[in-house]
């Protein structure tokens, strides 16, 4: 099995330089609903959006070497790492690259995700591509991974997170924030009592407590488009996940991303888990896409399961593409 980014698990830190050198301006902690008023202006602005992206990753090799219970038939080729190797593999790295190409405009998306990348135990690096689209009802995804290609579709209402295709991307804070469709909400969080300096702008800090840890956000001043600078995800004091993000300003479309880099560790260790890099290669704001460049094309001979329809027996439905 390939591995799949772990984004959604994620919790992100974005620290990024907006405008160089300039000073803050507010003193006083931002309210959510003027965060919420700016980051409305900023989708509205941007409208639908363009983007390419380049990606690495590191991965942990003891990722790759994933725990297999004893099969029922009692026949497997499956050794298990001894405590030495566990530690050893831990701490050693392999690292991959891939890219991206997308169309936002929400709640619609379309991406074309690819690359080369080793599969389990490091046996061989093969061939990753992957294309998703979403109306806001369904969910369409193609993996051409393998030598007959799998399409998968499902209700929005009904996706688990392996197929809630948007979460594997770590940019929603920076590309939609506030969008309750494909960008990340402040649901949850409270506004803490002081600001905090950030490469010398005045930060509102916010807070969420949820079941599995703490998280906290810093965002930047209006003036800056309330963009996200910051977070990060705690757990027994430990952050647990950390990204970094660069803004760059646009002379056309104003401050959008450049750079964001995310870290995630093991537990309570200083190691890491996983990290992903990506670089923005390019960024363009339309008004609006044709709905015509969201659509997939389904390749002849296709597996095809549609989540959305059962049979008598309550069977997903699968045909092949004539």
């Amino acid at each position: 099995m390939l591995p799949r980014l772990r984004i959604y698990s994620i919790a992100l830190l974005l620290w990024g330089s907006l405008l160089p050198t300039t000073q803050a301006a507010d003193q006083q902690p931002l309210t959510k609903e003027v965060i919420n008023q700016t980051w409305k202006a900023r989708r509205e602005r941007l409208q639908a959006m363009r983007i390419e992206l380049s990606l690495e990753i590191t991965t942990s090799k003891l990722l790759l070497y994933p725990e297999e219970e004893t099969p029922l038939n009692g026949t497997s080729d499956y050794v298990p790492l001894t405590k030495a190797e566990s530690e050893r593999l831990k701490k050693e790295q392999v690292v991959n690259h891939a890219r991206y190409s997308i169309l936002l405009d929400s709640p619609k998306f379309r991406y074309r995700y690819w690359g080369r990348f080793p599969t389990e135990r490091l046996k061989e690096i093969v061939s990753f591509e992957m294309n998703c689209f979403s109306d806001g009802q369904s969910l369409t995804r193609l993996n051409q991974s393998q030598e007959t290609p799998s399409i998968h579709i499902i209700k929005l209402s009904e996706a688990s997170d392996f197929f809630n295709s948007m979460a594997q991307l770590p940019l929603r804070w920076a590309l939609l924030p506030g969008d309750p469709d494909l960008g990340e909400t402040l649901e949850g969080f409270t506004v803490q009592a002081k600001t905090e300096a950030i490469l010398n702008l005045d930060c509102t800090v916010l807070k969420k407590i949820d079941s599995g840890g703490t998280a906290y956000l810093w965002v930047a001043p209006k003036s800056h488009d309330c963009t996200v600078l910051k977070y990060e995800y705690h757990y027994a004091g430990k952050i647990l996940n950390s990204c970094h993000i660069q803004y760059k300003n646009d002379k056309t479309w104003g401050l959008i991303p450049q750079s964001c880099e995310i870290k995630c560790l093991y537990g309570n260790e200083d190691i890491l888990r996983d990290a992903y890099k990506y670089t923005f290669n390019a960024f363009r704001a339309d008004a609006k896409i044709p709905d015509d460049e969201f659509q997939l094309k389904f390749p002849q001979g296709a597996r095809v399961y549609d989540y959305r329809k059962r049979d008598s027996q309550g069977k997903v439905i699968s045909y092949i593409v004539k």
